[in-house]
């Protein structure tokens, strides 16, 4: 249970997110109810089931490549909160 709480406290840091002590509580025991799950999806005989690539048998659901005309530059960058004269301006998030 410690590995897992330190997993959990690693994740919460990766994701730049605080977690409080009932946060923590109730993540935890989300997560060992996902893992009795998925133990019980091991369970399950597979060895008759035949391996698939796709979840669907539709075949060609791409839709056709057609070159068309992009937006303007303005009109991209319109809703944009701030904007240098061809790019979007965003907060550097790199730490140095």
């Amino acid at each position: 249970m410690k590995a897992v709480q330190e997993e959990l406290k690693g994740a919460a840091w990766d994701a730049r997110i605080e977690l409080t002590a009932t946060e923590t509580k109730e993540l935890l025991q989300e997560l060992q109810n996902f893992f009795k799950l998925t133990r019980q999806l091991q369970k399950i005989n597979l060895e008759k089931t035949p391996a698939t690539y796709y979840g669907s048998e539709k075949t060609n659901t791409l839709r056709e490549d057609v070159v068309q005309p992009s937006l303007p530059l303005d009109v991209s960058l319109v809703n944009a909160p701030e904007t240098d004269d061809s790019c979007f301006l965003v907060p550097r998030i790199i730490e140095e």
